[in-house]
Order: structure tokens, then sequence, then C-alpha cells
């Protein structure tokens, strides 16, 4: 005769837990969409950045608007910084997303605000640092 085994108990504590797994892949899936778009938004910025200020001289406007944007991007790079620093490098990897490369993201386009926007360097520090940077100043 075949015995019957007891099926566990679930109660409710279980099912809190099953929901909370899944809430938390959901919100896994949602910054990493998030992040996929941070990064499609990063690209489409960079091309017409060449295109209008490596290419060719700015307008006023054009640079006033670049700032602003550039503002914008940051401070997305450093939210989704902020909202995946509890989320496993496992985690992420799923969705072959690296932290280190969302930082990176976002000092490569700190360093572009400075690059643009920041503080003039009096000529004779500008000279070091093309010297330091280059070999030679201009």
């Amino acid at each position: 005769m075949a015995t019957i085994v007891d099926s566990p108990v679930i109660d409710s504590k279980d099912w809190a837990a099953v929901q909370e797994l899944i809430a938390e892949i959901q919100q896994a899936q949602k910054y990493a969409a998030a992040i996929y778009l941070f990064d499609a938004t990063v690209r489409l910025f960079r091309n017409i950045e060449s295109r209008e200020f490596i290419a060719k001289t700015p307008a006023t406007n054009e640079l006033k608007r670049h700032e602003a944007l550039l503002r914008m991007l940051i401070g997305v790079g450093q939210l989704l910084e902020l909202r995946i620093q509890n989320i496993d490098d496992a985690d992420l990897a799923a969705f072959d997303i690296k932290r280190e490369n969302l930082s990176a993201y976002v000092e490569e386009l700190q360093d572009d605000f400075i690059m643009w926007h920041g503080p003039e360097l009096d000529p004779v520090a500008a000279a070091e640092v093309e010297k330091k940077l280059f070999g030679v100043a201009s």
C-alpha cells in the first residue's frame, strides 16, 4: 500500500516571501530597463554633441541646452546608482549590468560637464595642463 506524505502547510508568511521575491525581480527588471534607456539616451546625446560641438562651434543657445541636458543626465545617472546600491552584483549581472560601468558613465558625464561648462583656467594653468597631457603647451 502506498503511503501518503503530508504536504507542508503553507501559511501567509510563505506567500508573503514569494511576493517579496517577485517584487525584487520586477524591481531589478525595472532598473535594468531604466539603465538601458539611460545608456541609449547618453549615446544619442553624445552623437548630437559630436555633431554640434566637435564638428562646429556651438551657438550660445546650444551651449545652454547642452549644459541643462548634461546636468539632467548626470542626475539621472546618480539616481540610478542610488537605486541599485542594494541590488546584488549577481542580480545585476543577470541583466548584463555592472555597477562600476554605470559609475564610470556618470563620472564621464561629470568630466564632460567640467570640460564644457566648468570654470575657465587661467592661461598659465591651462598651459601647464596641456603640457602634462600632451607634452607641449599651445
